[in-house]
């Protein structure tokens, strides 16, 4: 665990030096300003665990400074201790309104400031660990269930089950993926197919898509639950296109194995909800699901295959390869419309996340563990919420009384 960071304001340098002689024994790194100004120059690049804030100083005040802190991103919840020679009610009282947490007075025991600074500091840390914790469960929530979803269980309601209108539905599959696990192995082939999911994710939350699940090698999402419909179609389509093209570029960088993906989608109603009781999880049914499964079954290979409704709602911004006829099981002959890229009159927000969107970083954000099991515990080993001072390191109270007790700091 790194060195907690204490930042101290203070424009008498012999106040400063007492501040650093009262912690001398301590685990902290140390850092000081000389006004008010300077410490706003030094929080742009340290972001500081307590800070010990002087009152009366020339130009800008602790009061001044201490309320700029506190609008600063990320500031909010910094302890700011005040430290003054100023013991009227309405000073201290000030000290709070303006976003202090406590106030010594000057001349301060040495004792009395270590026990406030480490009692503050594992307060701060505790409200960092809840931090970490609910971050990581939002992760957990956000990798199961739409965000409306998670909205409703966080205000103690239990999300019901919903009908949605022209909800785009896509699922995609690759070809032999038994021959090619037999191939790889059960471990190569499963870090694969890992790797590929983990850019289908990145690419469907850009477009602001939801994934519902995978089935072993296929994937299934929707586009218009979670987010407007209104777009929806064109959406699906940029993802699926980005889908493929990262498919043939994977398969430059292992030439060993083709990986072959088939794409189907469809728009229609669909119902939505939540299903399961110990395991909760997020699925959908209707026509257009069984209609996205089958136009993904037979589909040509590398092909994005669309049903004639959805071609219908994005005709204007495709490029259309061919349309053919094909015989989908328990649903009869339709129109399978291949669509081979964007066109130029594409809405001009999807061509920018498309051609923002480089296959290659993909890859590079998967080597560098940005993956969903590494966001939501790569940090679990680092909220020690004991105090940073072990009992080797911790004044004791003969060194504090004898040295630094409470006539050695100068009086402002």
């Amino acid at each position: 665990m790194s060195k907690e960071i204490i930042l101290a304001i203070d424009d008498l340098d012999e106040n400063l030096m007492m501040i650093k002689i009262s912690l001398r024994k301590l685990d902290f790194e140390l850092i000081t300003a000389r006004s008010g100004t300077e410490a706003l120059e030094i929080i742009q690049n340290i972001t500081p665990d307590l800070i010990l804030m002087d009152i009366q100083m020339p130009g800008m005040t602790g009061y001044e400074a201490a309320k700029v802190i506190k609008q600063k991103k990320g500031f909010e919840d910094i302890p700011i201790l005040f430290l003054s020679a100023l013991k009227d009610l309405d000073n201290i009282v000030k000290c709070f309104e303006v976003g202090g947490v406590d106030y010594v007075s000057k001349p301060f025991r040495t004792l009395e400031l270590v026990s406030r600074i480490q009692a503050h500091l594992k307060i701060r840390r505790l409200q960092k660990r809840i931090i970490d914790e609910n971050a990581r469960t939002n992760a957990i929530l956000q990798n199961i269930l739409p965000q409306n979803y998670i909205s409703e269980l966080k205000n103690g309601n239990r999300p019901q089950t919903e009908l949605y209108e022209d909800v785009v539905v896509l699922f995609t599959d690759f070809r032999n993926f038994t021959g090619i696990s037999l191939d790889l192995g059960p471990q190569k082939s499963i870090d694969s197919l890992n790797q590929i999911f983990y850019a289908f994710d990145e690419i469907i939350t850009k477009f602001g898509l939801e994934r519902v699940k995978t089935i072993g090698d296929g994937y299934f999402a929707i586009g218009g639950v979670n987010s407007s419909s209104v777009d929806a179609p064109i959406k699906v389509i940029a993802a699926l296109l980005k889908m493929q093209e990262f498919v043939q570029y994977y398969n430059t960088l292992h030439p060993d194995v083709d990986w072959d993906l088939r794409v189907g989608a469809d728009i229609g109603p669909i119902i939505a909800g939540i299903v399961g009781y110990q395991k909760i999880a997020f699925d959908v049914w209707g026509q257009p699901v069984n209609i996205a499964s089958r136009l993904q079954s037979v589909a040509e290979l590398k092909g994005i295959a669309i049903s004639d409704n959805l071609y219908e709602k994005v005709v204007r911004w495709v490029t259309l390869e061919k349309k053919e006829q094909k015989h989908l099981h328990r649903i009869g002959d339709v129109h399978v419309n291949y669509v081979s890229s964007l066109s130029t009159n594409a809405p001009y927000e999807i061509q920018l996340i498309y051609d923002g969107l480089e296959v290659k970083s993909l890859i590079d954000n998967y080597l560098e563990g940005n993956d969903i099991l590494n966001k939501i515990f790569s940090n679990t080993n680092n909220n020690d919420i004991t105090d940073s001072t072990n009992s080797t390191n911790k004044t004791d109270s003969t060194d504090s009384t004898n040295k630094t007790d409470s006539t050695d700091s100068t009086i402002k």
